[in-house]
């Protein structure tokens, strides 16, 4: 969760927004609030894709058909602009990780967690399904979970199963390693497809990566066309699933409904996954409180209760215990030699002696009492000065995230791994993600520019199919 920047609208359609959830090639993910005060994830379309006019007509048939999905497993749709400025998807907030949070933060799922969500991943995409909609990108981060079970988010490449002239041959649309043989390969697709998908999340649950991850993207996607799936370190109970999931042929493969007859009846639980993945919902349900409990207070607080300041410039002050009162002692007569015999002392010259030592006692009075209230105020004057008067402010400041990071994790959150993101980053001169890996040597759109001109077109018209084609390969035909 991040914090919005002084850019970004307070309001989308009729949600106040908060913070960013996410974000990836084709759009952001806001924390939003209803007038009701219900939390809602608001999903906006990316400034660049508004101009696209093929790309609005399939976000308006995502928006129709999201509407109609509905059950226990899948997040409810509750608002939409598809005609706005600036087009958004409201969907209800789900509280808790995404499956590859958990996964990188608390390890694997044991064999049981990795049975109910095989069960919940089933019973979505039944209702998915059911809708006539083929989702085309379950893979790790668009499954929440829940302390409910499995949630499954994201119909942003969803599209109609009964087909539509939207969808282009040829187009590749998906994650890299989580993506079917025949998606990879860009052939049309059944709903066979998502479970193919759904096998190859329950091996990264319960191992910590895919069943056909390789060293490059390349590697990955030729693994999944060419290669047997990994299942070591797959419990059996899962490992019988996974397989029958990652059957090649899409024929081969179960239903959802038949994943769930071969699961089972699962009995209920309060809490359906480990400790340390309950954990992650707490701190999330935490950085939430804190974020919408102070969300109407100015960003710097001012604490006015009473304040310690400690000055290590200025002398500690050690205050003693405040004297009691004291009786003076009596003045008594000072014994006197007896005189040598003399003739009688003058009466006058013994008064002036008298009155003399009375005023001497008296100074002396005098300047012990002005010395004690000379010693108590010093004593006071520092609790008066710093601890009535002094306060202290605390400053909230937040640090928006660099180029670096940004584009590192818009790079993991379209599936490539932490070493193929960095790798990227020193390579790819714009410095900004657009969802293509650089990594040394020619580039996509190198070598598909110099494709275009070896068949004769102008490098005009190069640049302009390259970026119309979302496949990024030269097949000889102009976009």
């Amino acid at each position: 969760m991040q914090p919005l920047s002084s850019t970004d609208p307070d309001r989308i359609g009729p949600y106040r927004v908060y913070a960013e959830l996410g974000r990836g090639a084709m759009g952001r993910v806001l924390l939003g609030a209803g007038a009701d005060g219900r939390l809602v994830a608001v999903k906006v379309v990316r400034e660049w894709l508004v101009e696209d006019e093929e790309f609005l007509a399939r976000f308006r048939e995502e928006v129709r058909k999201s509407r109609q999905v509905s059950g226990l497993y899948t997040a409810a749709v509750v608002g939409a602009g598809p005609d706005a400025p600036v087009p958004w998807l409201a969907s209800e907030y789900l509280r808790g990780p995404t499956l590859d949070e958990a996964v990188k933060a608390a390890g694997p799922l044991p064999e049981a967690a990795a049975i109910r969500l095989a069960a919940g991943l089933a019973s979505a995409l039944a209702s998915i399904h059911a809708a006539g909609v083929i989702h085309r990108d379950l893979k790790p981060g668009n499954v929440i979970l829940e302390s409910s079970g499995p949630r499954v988010i994201d119909f942003g490449i969803a599209r109609a199963a009964e087909g539509s002239d939207l969808t282009r041959t040829g187009a590749l649309i998906g994650t890299p390693g989580f993506m079917s043989p025949e998606q990879t390969r860009s052939q049309p697709l059944t709903a066979a497809s998502d479970v193919f998908s759904l096998g190859s999340v329950l091996v990264l649950a319960c191992t910590g990566t895919g069943p056909f991850s390789g060293a490059s993207t390349l590697d990955t996607m030729n693994n999944v066309v060419r290669a047997a799936p990994d299942l070591s370190g797959v419990p059996a109970r899962v490992r019988a699933l996974a397989t029958r999931c990652l059957a090649p042929d899409p024929a081969d493969r179960p239903t959802p409904a038949g994943l769930l007859d071969l699961i089972g009846p699962l009995a209920p639980s309060s809490r359906p996954w480990p400790e340390a993945i309950a954990s992650l919902e707490d701190e999330q349900q935490r950085r939430i409180a804190l974020l919408l409990d102070g969300v109407e207070e100015h960003p710097t607080r001012v604490d006015t209760g009473p304040t310690m300041v400690t000055d290590p410039h200025r002398p500690t002050w050690v205050r003693p215990p405040e004297p009691g009162p004291t009786a003076t002692p009596p003045v008594r007569p000072t014994p006197r030699p007896t005189p040598p015999v003399r003739p009688a002392p003058d009466p006058n010259a013994q008064a002036r002696m008298g009155a003399g030592a009375a005023i001497v006692l008296v100074c002396a009075v005098i300047a012990g009492l002005v010395w004690y209230a000379d010693r108590d105020s010093e004593v006071e004057e520092p609790s008066s000065d710093y601890t009535d008067s002094e306060t202290y402010e605390d400053t909230w400041t937040t640090s928006e995230p660099g180029e670096h990071e940004v584009y590192v994790q818009e790079c993991m959150w379209d599936g490539y791994d932490e070493a193929e993101c960095e790798v990227s980053w020193g390579s790819d001169p714009s410095y900004t993600w657009t969802g293509q890996l650089y990594g040394g040597g020619p580039s996509e759109r190198d070598v598909y520019l110099d494709e275009c001109a070896a068949d004769g077109y102008s490098d005009e018209e190069c640049e302009s199919s390259w970026y119309a084609d979302p496949s990024y390969t030269w097949t000889g035909e102009l976009f």
